[in-house]
């Protein structure tokens, strides 16, 4: 089920990126990206778990790119979220094949997964609210406390997550 989803992601990901910059007229990265895809996927088959990393980077880099550089938005969230998820999947299903077989290998990939599309689909969700939505004026305790707040939330997640 892990491996499943982790193509799904990687797919997403590099090509969406790939659509967004072909619909901008570069065919050449957007070739790139479909290799990247590839590569991602041969990687994974061959057991160079690193090469996960370097898919993060480069998808998490072109995404940002193509947002400092108004590309279809739409095209750049999903990259980078493709990107995340393959690199978090490619990361649970290296340390899933070091459980022992009494595991629950098939709860443990459940959870993880619930877990992961949950947290991808609001993060995915707040971005493309974040598109919509604009604030032209924001006193500055009010930003300041906003961004308290969510330092507050995102260190509790973290603290419930290690419990699992």
């Amino acid at each position: 089920m892990t491996i499943i989803a982790l193509i799904i992601s990687i797919v997403l990901g590099t090509g969406s990126l790939a659509i967004g910059y072909s619909q901008m007229g570069l065919t050449d990265p957007a070739r790139g990206f479909v290799l990247l895809g590839a590569l991602w996927l041969a990687a994974h088959w061959r057991k160079w778990y690193w090469f996960s990393s370097v898919g993060l980077l480069v998808t998490i880099i072109a995404a940002a790119y193509g947002v400092w550089h108004q590309f279809p938005i739409i095209w750049m969230l999903l990259g980078a979220l493709g990107g995340l998820l393959g690199w978090d999947l490619s990361d649970f299903a290296r340390r899933l094949s070091y459980a022992a077989p009494m595991d629950d290998t098939s709860g443990m990939e459940r959870r993880h997964l619930e877990r992961v599309g949950i947290v991808a689909a609001l993060g995915f969700g707040i971005a493309l609210l974040s598109v919509f939505i604009h604030i032209r004026r924001l006193a500055f305790e009010v930003a300041v406390g906003l961004v308290l707040l969510a330092a507050l939330g995102l260190a509790r997640m973290v603290i419930m997550l290690r419990k699992y």
